[in-house]
């Protein structure tokens, strides 16, 4: 099931669009129009495809990018005006919020040195492992190895 996006945030897109394509001269990437916008990647190319279905933009795939073309601005209209369902906008913010504090939580711990302190008792753990190694005595003549006492 495609995400039908709204009317306001349709306007928004095409606006994006329409001004990226002023100012570059070309059809900008999904990247652009969520830099202009100040949303997610994620988001901005979810509108987008959901824009497509709809028959509002029109998306160019090349090899390295997606790029977008406004195609029809006045199938704009017959887009929700309302939500009807839970947010998209909400659920990609939660996850990056989320995402920040794993973030912030692995720095915390590479900077208070505690990663460094468990890596070191690990290491010197093998080492006294390593130094009460013994390793078998052989039998030249071929025999199983002696078990030393």
């Amino acid at each position: 099931m495609a995400h039908v996006p709204l009317q306001h945030e349709a306007h928004l897109v095409v606006a994006a669009v329409r001004v990226l394509v002023h100012k570059t001269g070309r059809p900008p990437s999904v990247d652009e129009v969520a830099e202009l916008l100040g949303y997610a990647r994620e988001l901005t190319g979810h509108l987008v495809r959901g824009l497509e279905t709809a028959g509002v933009v029109q998306t160019i795939k090349s090899p390295f990018d997606l790029r977008v073309e406004v195609q029809n601005h006045l199938a704009i209209e017959s887009l929700p005006a309302e939500a009807t369902g839970p947010g998209l906008r909400d659920e990609v913010e939660e996850f990056h919020e989320r995402f920040k504090e794993k973030q912030e939580k692995l720095q915390n711990l590479f900077d208070s040195g505690a990663a460094e302190a468990q890596r070191k008792s690990r290491l010197a753990g093998l080492d006294n492992e390593l130094q009460s190694f013994q390793k078998p005595r052989r039998n030249p003549f071929g025999d199983p190895p002696e078990e030393s006492s």
